[in-house]
């Protein structure tokens, strides 16, 4: 019987400090990472508003504007329709919010009524005293989360500007990322750029969109509901159907809340229109704008989004989606590609059998 050769791994002293080299190395990228993730994805906000730019731009090109009067042209479009819009959506969220807060005693005492009518529990259960706290605790969370709206949609007017640079000149950008990369590997960062653009461009357009859809049939429905401040609702509605998986609930919220200051029955009312609407968009615009533009599988996103979330928080969900789409992009043609490509020539040269040296053809002797 052969003996059996036991194989040690020895540890160089190169190995550990090329392992503590690494761990210091993303030590450090992920410290540098959580200092500047704000203005990071203040970045990737202006270059999804720059598409949203640009690309109405290029069309005017197409029927002979010339491109530098149909980009301001697009700037004045997008800031006076923001400018429009907060104008018109401000008052009533003001309104709205003063509404809540003289009416919300009410509204509680009229829900905990109706529970109580539909389930028999008394006006001590621990059931509806459980409801009381969590609607109670709903509002005074959300009323902040809605200021920081209002200031966050403010402070984009700075994130016009900077996006107005890179519609204005993408191509000087992209040169002088590449200038970055070394030669041999500027064809694969000029595919990757490529495609991580093109697959930007199509689920940006296909989200604004979408969003102007959902605004618009969420500002009929509530108006049909003769629901209080039904613009500024539907302006949160169609800005939070940015963020997937996410959006559509925590837009439903203060619809909700105030449908109660109503009657319960329309707060159901509410909740079905709105549950209806967010059933067919995942019929019909999600396997349109989500599955072709960015091939994510869903359990992912939804992982990375709350990765996000909790780490950075509300700002990081409206830039998840297209963060995770570009190093989607990025891994499999920067590592994947790569990886494949050195595998399937190490199998070649495994598969390549030498000729012997007594195969070989006699040589000719001339004589």
């Amino acid at each position: 019987m052969a003996d059996t050769e036991v194989r040690r791994i020895v540890w160089r002293s190169a190995d550990v400090a090329r392992i503590f080299i690494m761990g210091m190395f993303f030590l450090f990228v992920w410290r540098f990472f959580w200092m500047v993730h704000s203005a990071l994805f203040i970045v990737m906000l202006a270059i999804l508003i720059a598409i949203v730019i640009h690309a109405p731009a290029k069309r005017l090109t197409r029927l002979g504007v010339p491109f530098r009067f149909a980009l301001p042209l697009m700037v004045i479009v997008f800031v006076g329709s923001l400018v429009g819009l907060m104008v018109a959506m401000v008052p009533e969220l003001m309104a709205q919010v003063r509404l809540l807060a003289t009416q919300l005693p009410e509204t509680l005492d009229q829900v905990q009524v109706w529970f109580r009518e539909q389930t028999g529990q008394g006006p001590e259960s621990e059931l509806s005293r459980s409801l009381s706290a969590q609607v109670s605790g709903f509002i005074s969370r959300f009323v902040p989360i809605a200021f920081n709206m209002i200031s966050t949609v403010l402070g984009s007017f700075a994130i016009i500007v900077l996006a107005t640079f890179f519609a204005a000149q993408p191509d000087v950008y992209r040169n002088l990322l590449m200038r970055f990369v070394p030669v041999e590997s500027r064809d694969r960062w000029e595919r990757m750029y490529a495609e991580a653009g093109s697959n930007l461009r199509r689920w940006t357009l296909g989200k604004a969109i979408t969003m102007l859809g959902i605004g618009v049939v969420t500002y009929i429905g509530l108006t049909l509901f003769k629901i209080p401040g039904a613009l500024a609702l539907a302006a949160f509605a169609a800005l939070m159907e940015f963020i997937p998986n996410f959006g559509p609930t925590i837009a439903a919220a203060p619809a909700m809340v105030a449908a109660f200051a109503i009657s319960p029955r329309t707060a159901l009312y509410v909740a079905a229109f709105y549950f209806l609407l967010q059933q067919v968009q995942n019929a019909i615009t999600v396997p349109l704008v989500e599955r072709r533009a960015v091939n994510i599988p869903p359990a992912m996103l939804l992982v990375w989004q709350l990765m996000l979330a909790v780490g950075f928080g509300i700002l990081a969900l409206f830039v998840a989606t297209p963060m995770l789409a570009v190093l989607a992009v990025a891994v499999r043609i920067l590592y994947l590609e790569p990886s494949e490509e050195r595998q399937t020539w190490n199998r070649r040269e495994t598969e390549t059998v030498p000729v012997p040296p007594d195969a070989q053809p006699p040589a000719v002797v001339n004589g």
